[in-house]
């Protein structure tokens, strides 16, 4: 996964906090994982001063990055026209609503 996101500037934010966050193991490790990945400009979309925050927090920085990842293949095939709850990596349950064909 990071090897894939590093080959594209709008996920360089990501990469960076996957890597400050120590996870490139994890993400590296036993999957399949489907990994909703905020692009730069999602990171901008954050209150000022809340990235620089989350990167000096390593454990809340884990947390909001493991929190994007979920255990096994979502395809988006799998989901189109309806709405599907999945278990984070983090341990929440978030719902998928792909209801809209998006």
């Amino acid at each position: 996964m990071v090897q894939i996101a590093s080959k594209d500037p709008q996920f360089s934010t990501l990469v960076t906090a996957i890597k400050e966050a120590g996870l490139v193991g994890t993400l590296k490790g036993d999957g399949p994982f489907t990994v909703f990945a905020p692009t730069n400009d999602a990171f901008a979309e954050l209150p000022d001063g809340a990235l620089d925050e989350l990167l000096k927090d390593k454990d809340k920085l884990r947390a909001v990055l493991t929190y994007h990842v979920v255990p096994g293949n979502i395809m988006s095939t799998d989901i189109k026209g309806k709405t599907t709850d999945v278990e984070t990596v983090e341990g929440s349950t978030i719902a998928v609503d792909a209801t809209n064909g998006v």
